[in-house]
């Protein structure tokens, strides 16, 4: 009986030896099929994810227009819409915006705006609910806007105010767009509502404001650390009623501002038109 269980025994083993000696002989075939072993994977992953520093600088035309609601225009937004492919622009901050008012015929602004120019990309940013629809400001953009955010301004029992915030993709850059339009009746509300955008704006690298800001005052923009302005002390735009620069296009100050100026054509607002062909550094 001992024999015949030794003699049992040699066959498992020499089973078991062959089969660890053919999963030895098929590792290096795995390798050599192409699979890339685990620790290149990381350095895969970084090549596809270039720093978005490396992108820039970023050109663009941009346009800061208080359109009014459409009043003076009899809510004829082409006309509108005119003045933004004329003076070229990419990107456009619009305030006084209606969306589906008694006011203004039940029209969505936005949605004309975009038709008419052409441009894909827009966001309204709602301050108040007025004659059954909503007023406030908006973004419309060329470019993708890949996040959007209201974020509502201290207003001290005024006139609710809001900032709009869009970040758009350029060309697979990121740029953080911000439009408003701030508080008329004190200095005091306006630096409440300053300070909400300057501690937005301190949270991301490339960015750019535009405004109606109700003031002309340059030295309440101090708070924005960093920043400048396109209608300033030596580059005075008079946007609105030809007698007050409120209407404005903050920048940080790394940016470079190659042309800027005023739309150069029959108003269709009480404001004007301010435009600015800049480059984020």
């Amino acid at each position: 009986m001992k024999k015949r269980t030794l003699f049992c025994l040699i066959p498992a083993f020499s089973l078991l030896f062959l089969t660890l000696s053919g999963c030895a002989a098929k590792k290096p075939q795995t390798e050599e099929s192409g699979t890339a072993p685990e620790a290149t994977a990381p350095d895969a992953t970084a090549a596809e994810t270039v720093p978005e520093t490396e992108k820039l600088p970023v050109t663009l035309k941009i346009g800061s227009y208080n359109i009014k609601n459409g009043l003076d225009v009899g809510y004829d937004y082409t006309l509108l819409a005119d003045d933004i492919v004329n003076a070229g622009l990419d990107v456009c901050g619009l305030q006084e915006v209606d969306r589906k008012t008694a006011r203004n015929g039940n029209r969505d602004t936005m949605k004309l705006l975009s038709r008419a120019t052409g441009y894909e990309y827009y966001e309204f940013s709602k301050a108040i609910p007025y004659q059954g629809g909503e007023y406030g400001t908006a973004i419309l953009s060329r470019y993708p806007i890949v996040s959007f955010e209201v974020i509502p301004l201290e207003s001290d029992g005024y006139e609710q105010r809001s900032l709009g915030h869009a970040v758009l993709d350029v060309d697979g850059t990121l740029v953080d767009y911000f439009n408003t339009h701030l508080s008329y009746e004190n200095k005091e509300t306006r630096a409440k509502q300053f300070l909400t955008l300057a501690e937005q704006i301190a949270k991301t690298d490339r960015w750019i404001l535009t405004a109606d800001f109700n003031t002309d005052d340059f030295t309440e923009f101090a708070v924005i650390d960093n920043s400048l302005l396109v209608n300033n002390a030596e580059n005075r735009m008079l946007s609105y009623a030809a007698k007050s620069a409120i209407d404005n296009i903050v920048l940080p100050s790394s940016a470079s501002v190659t042309a800027s100026g005023m739309l150069d054509s029959v108003s269709h607002s009480d404001h004007v038109m301010i435009w600015a062909e800049i480059v984020l550094q």
